[in-house]
């Protein structure tokens, strides 16, 4: 019992509403400290799902999540969670039952180099001692995690836990009833250009102010807006846009040769950017070519990317906000109105497309507009995440934004959406390709799957992005193994998993099945078959807008 003793001594002091369980004999100390806490668990299967779930749940309830596995190949299927959970800045709390060092590299059964196997990709890693005979060792480790969460920048933290036979000896000795909730401030912080001009020591006078609010990382800062700059919301930044269609013009233009030299009109003098990454490869290429003279980021933290090639200056929000007064200055009134011309222009071509006729991006378009209020909307990579950035310019229906856009991977789409369900009780939507769904369909491997989740699969029999971006088509009868064509369909998986199914191949068939999803009491899955050529075709009207 000395063993389960101290395990439960770590358990109970670390914060956590969640945990995700995947079975296993290692981990059984670790499963049964969580299964006797006030910790509500949940068991997924497959460990490399289980990760992506956890971090579903984290996005939407801005709590550390705890993942418990076994040894061995299991903790290795949670690192495209974890490098996923880095880069997007949530909290997850990673418990790895592991073998006593002797065994390592002994040629024993699920014994491998486990200990500090996810540095690269964790915002702290600790291994608990492998005797049991001082529980206030653990406890300490519990201690030095919180710590980690309270000073570092939200991320997964690594505890790697050698367990000795036996370990299937219990007691319930020291586990709390009680779960520990992580406070953490989420109110907040609204600041005025002014403001933060005067903090940076320049003057924004007459100048052209551009705010980008690339994609949310718990920060939650607003810069507000003084009806003269500029603001560029990331779909994943849940935050407004002053500009309407801003990234589609992008888009279209960077699509050109010599295209964003066009736009060098909006070139900006001030940059101000908050959050972190973008979906939008336009607004990164226009900002490479038209670099400020100036760029502010808006951050607690110093890790900042450089994905517009300049060299920002970070300002710390807190220190805006309680040292700066607001002051008035002259605003450049221009600057917005040349970006509301152009994209008025570009909006008017845009809208001439032919959006009665039936393909995905047409499709993405309807089922936008028929949301219901204040749902949460999940996209997959590849295509749907960019369907909706280069459509979403205006608060639809008031809905949350959710995508994977730290690592940009399509492995555990489906995984995060289900952690999400689980955890409101609002409406989840998924929007993603079939290549995703097929690839991470072991999300629906659930003893219940919640009646919340809908599931929109754009299923165009391949991997479609790579017949509508240059370059892979260079590749002759190669290019079969990047779009991997297929004539698999999810109505069989959908039973096997005891989903309502629902499928369209017309404008008008899919319209019923969407209106069938909607109306539907439970967790339902949408098809919809469409051909690629149309696909292709349409997109390649857009980018030549």
């Amino acid at each position: 019992m000395k063993l389960q003793r101290c395990i439960n001594a770590l358990i109970a002091r670390l914060p956590g509403q969640h945990a995700i369980v995947s079975p296993g004999s290692r981990n059984a100390p670790v499963v049964y400290a969580l299964s006797n806490s006030g910790i509500q668990c949940h068991s997924v299967i497959d460990e490399r799902s289980a990760g992506f779930v956890a971090l579903g749940i984290a996005k939407e309830t801005r709590q550390p999540v705890i993942l418990s596995c076994t040894s061995g190949t299991a903790a290795l299927n949670y690192y495209p969670a974890i490098a996923e959970a880095f880069y997007a800045r949530v909290p997850l709390i990673v418990i790895t039952a592991d073998r006593p060092p002797e065994q390592i590299d002994a040629w024993d059964g699920q014994a491998i180099r486990q200990n500090k196997v996810f540095s690269n990709h964790i915002r702290g890693e600790f291994t608990t001692p492998d005797e049991y005979l001082e529980p206030h060792l653990f406890e300490s480790i519990a201690d030095q995690v919180v710590a980690c969460l309270q000073q570092e920048i939200s991320g997964p933290i690594h505890i790697n836990v050698p367990v000795r036979e036996p370990f299937y000896d219990f007691t319930t000795e020291g586990i709390s009833a009680e779960s520990i909730r992580y406070e953490t401030s989420n109110d907040g912080v609204e600041l005025h250009l002014a403001d933060i001009s005067e903090s940076a020591g320049v003057s924004f006078k007459g100048k052209k102010v551009l705010v980008f609010n690339g994609m949310d990382d718990g920060e939650n800062i607003h810069i507000l807006d003084d009806q003269s700059s500029v603001i560029l919301s990331d779909i994943t930044s849940n935050r407004s846009s002053s500009i309407h269609y801003w990234d589609s013009l992008l888009f279209s233009a960077q699509s050109k040769k010599g295209g964003l030299e066009y736009l060098k009109i909006l070139k900006p003098d001030i940059l101000i950017s908050t959050g972190t990454t973008t979906v939008s490869k336009g607004v990164k290429r226009f900002l490479q070519i038209h670099q400020p003279e100036h760029h502010f980021h808006i951050s607690s933290y110093a890790e900042v990317g450089s994905m517009f090639k300049t060299e920002p200056i970070i300002l710390h929000p807190e220190k805006i906000r309680t040292t700066i007064k607001t002051v008035q200055t002259e605003k450049n009134i221009q600057y917005r109105a040349d970006w509301q011309r152009l994209t008025d222009e570009f909006e008017q071509r845009f809208s001439s497309l032919a959006w009665d006729s039936y393909n995905e991006f047409t499709a993405v378009n309807y089922i936008l507009s028929k949301l219901p209020n204040k749902a949460i909307l999940h996209l997959g990579n590849s295509m749907p995440v960019r369907y909706v950035s280069f459509l979403l310019n205006r608060e639809v229906n008031d809905c949350l934004v959710y995508a994977n856009r730290g690592t940009s991977g399509i492995d555990g789409c489906t995984s995060t959406a289900l952690g999400n369900s689980l955890v409101t009780d609002k409406s989840v939507y998924l929007l993603t390709g079939d290549i995703s769904y097929f690839y991470d369909v072991n999300a629906l491997f659930q003893n219940s799957i919640p009646a919340n989740l809908n599931i929109i699969i754009l299923n165009n029999n391949s991997g479609g992005i790579f017949n509508m971006i240059p370059g892979p088509d260079k590749m002759g009868v190669a290019q079969t193994y990047q779009t991997t064509p297929h004539q698999f369909k999810a109505k069989y998986l959908a039973s096997h998993f005891n989903v309502a199914y629902f499928t369209g191949d017309s404008m008008v068939s899919f319209a019923e099945g969407l209106s069938d999803l909607h109306r539907h009491k439970g967790a339902a899955i949408l098809e919809l078959f469409t051909d690629q050529q149309d696909n292709s075709a349409f997109f390649q009207q857009f980018k030549e807008l």
